[in-house]
This record gives C-alpha cells, sequence and structure tokens, in this order.
C-alpha cells in the first residue's frame, strides 16, 4: 500500500525543512510506504534545489501554471493508492496517517480532513479565524473509534490538510483549472454532491506555520481567496442548498452594508432613519455571538467580528468584480499564486 504527499509550492524553500522532517517522521500503518511529490510553480528562492536535497521521491516543476494545474500534475503524477494534499508550510502530527488510515482501510471512496491549526502561541488573529473554522459545524459522529464531521463536513476541508483514495479523485475529475484559486473547496464540494463522503477528522492534526498573523494578511488573504467562478458552480450543483455559506454571507453582507449606508445618509436628515446605520455592526456581531458561543469563547466575540467585517469587504469585491486581478495574499513569498 502507498500513500502519495503532494504538495504544490511557491516561493517555500525556508518552510519545507519542517513540513518534510514531520513528513518522514510520520507513523505508518503495517504495509504502508510514502512517496512525496512536489509540484513547483516558478520559485525564485531555491525552493526546488532544497526539495531535491530534501529527497522528495518526485519534484516537476511548472513556472506558468496556475495552482489546479498543479494540483492536477501532481494527481496524474502520483502512484498512491492513497493520495494526500498538504502545504508546504504546513507541519504533520506523528500519528496523522495512523488515524487517517482507520477510516480510509474501511471505505471505497472518502476524503477525509481537518482545519490546520495556527502556531502556538498566535495571534488573536489566527485563534480568532481557527475558532470560527473549529465551530463550522458542531455536530460530531463516532466511526471506527474516531470522532468525525459528517453533516457538511466538506466545509471543514481544504488541499492544506487533506487525503482521499485514488479513486475519489479519478471519480471527481480532478481540479477545476479554470479557477485562480478555491479549487480545493469546488473540489470537495463536487464530490459531496456525487454522493462521495467528504468528513472532517479532528485527529488528522496539522499546523500551518504561514497562518496569516495580522488584520492586513488577514484580508489579503481573503480578496485571494474569493472567486465568484466558484460560486457559480455551487449555484449550478445545488442550487445553493448544500455549500452556500460563503455567497450567503456574502450576499447578506452587501445588503447590511447597503442599509448602513443609506441610514447614515438620510440620517442627516432624520435621525430617526439613522438607527439603521447599525443594521451591519449588528448583522456581525450576531454571527460572532453564535461562534463564540459554540467554542464557549465569549470574549472573541469583537475579534470574530472585525475578521467576518474584512472577510465580507473582501468576498463583496470580489463578487461585484473590483478584483479581477489578483496577486498572491503571499506576496511573492508563499503557497498559491
Amino acid at each position: 500500500m502507498l500513500t502519495s504527499i503532494i504538495v504544490v509550492a511557491f516561493n517555500e524553500a525556508a518552510a519545507l525543512p519542517r513540513m518534510k522532517q514531520a513528513v518522514d517522521g510520520l507513523a505508518l500503518p503495517a504495509g504502508m510506504t510514502l512517496e512525496t511529490i512536489l509540484i513547483d510553480g516558478g520559485s525564485q528562492d531555491g525552493t526546488v534545489a532544497q526539495a531535491k536535497q530534501l529527497k522528495f521521491t518526485r519534484v516537476l516543476e511548472l513556472p506558468q501554471a496556475n495552482i489546479p494545474v498543479c494540483r492536477n500534475a501532481g494527481l496524474k503524477a502520483a502512484q498512491g493508492d492513497w493520495l494526500a494534499f498538504i502545504d508546504a508550510d504546513c507541519v504533520l502530527a506523528p500519528n496523522w496517517l495512523i488515524h487517517a488510515a482507520r477510516l480510509l482501510s474501511r471505505y471505497d471512496q472518502l476524503i477525509l480532513g481537518w482545519p490546520a491549526a495556527p502556531p502556538s502561541p498566535g495571534t488573536w488573529v489566527q485563534d480568532a479565524w481557527h475558532i470560527h473554522w473549529m465551530n463550522k459545524n458542531p455536530s460530531v459522529e463516532m466511526e471506527e473509534g474516531e470522532r468525525v464531521v459528517k453533516q457538511g463536513g466538506f466545509r471543514m476541508i481544504t488541499t492544506r490538510n487533506m487525503i482521499m483514495h485514488r479513486a475519489v479523485a479519478e471519480a471527481v475529475g480532478g481540479f477545476d483549472e479554470r479557477l485562480s484559486t478555491g479549487e480545493d473547496t469546488d473540489f470537495v464540494f463536487r464530490a459531496s454532491t456525487q454522493g462521495i463522503p467528504v468528513w472532517g477528522l479532528p485527529a488528522l492534526a496539522s499546523t500551518h506555520l504561514g497562518e496569516p498573523a495580522t488584520l492586513r494578511a488577514f484580508y489579503r488573504q481573503q480578496v485571494w481567496h474569493a472567486n465568484r467562478r466558484a460560486y457559480q458552480t455551487i449555484l449550478d450543483r445545488s442550487g445553493m442548498k448544500e455549500g452556500g455559506n460563503a455567497p450567503l454571507f456574502t450576499a447578506l453582507f452587501l445588503v447590511a452594508a447597503m442599509i448602513s449606508i443609506i441610514s447614515l445618509v438620510a440620517g442627516l436628515y432624520n435621525p430617526l432613519v439613522g438607527v439603521g446605520l447599525f443594521t451591519l455592526p449588528a448583522f456581525l456581531l450576531l454571527l460572532a455571538g453564535r461562534t463564540s458561543l459554540r467554542a464557549k469563547r465569549p470574549l472573541m466575540v469583537a475579534h470574530l467580528a472585525i475578521l467576518y467585517g474584512a472577510y465580507g469587504i473582501a468576498r463583496s469585491l470580489d463578487l461585484l468584480g473590483f478584483s479581477p486581478h489578483k496577486a498572491s495574499w503571499k506576496a511573492g513569498k508563499g503557497t498559491g499564486r
């Protein structure tokens, strides 16, 4: 049994040693072997040389390719029965593959993943956004002795920390190469709508060393991740009945923002109308309050509201077409161009 660990990288030479050391140190199920594949998207910091020095099984160079093209190249090059995607700046926990194997060995088609944790100690931005991710879906079930999130599990998973059967990649048809970003969310969503189980697995622990640490970095990340083309896929496949959280939030954010702006102007002439100015803050605080209560972290309300505001602005600008040419949020020094 072979597991392929696929990494797409862009200017990640500094992060690769820790990531590769963690992969090399993974505890393996009986009879399991690993191969590591790195696809470089045009790095200029020695990432390719570093990957070869670290003895990746295969290193592919695609300097002009976007992320989904690189991911599909990784799928094509991989020879494993199980296929994993992680980011170049992520560090896997030692028993990562042991936990995954308990479920992958039981089912024929399955995708597993979990939000990668920020470094510890983290900044308020990192801590608050991780709380958001960890509390997207509070429904946890037991399966083969593992805690799993089945209902809406695809909302918990990105290629930062994901593993699946080869048959899944073949059934879904790989990543949509028309997308500049958000291809991983699109992939797991399409898998889910095809009836393939997509489960969150909390024991699939990973640390994302490059998690945005400041509000500015967080905002830039959200501008980069926003993709209205992916919203069209959600509309076409489920009519927004499944996977519509992000577009629904964006639409409600825009409505609340317009009410607040109109109320601000109208309030100059009629103070009573100006009460509507608080529509947007109330909307953000309501969502932040729900998340903080789920997490039992009431003091995080303000932090979450600020991040939801930044998220809403970034996603709204993309939806309205104001960010057609987006540079990577990592400004040329990280994965995801």
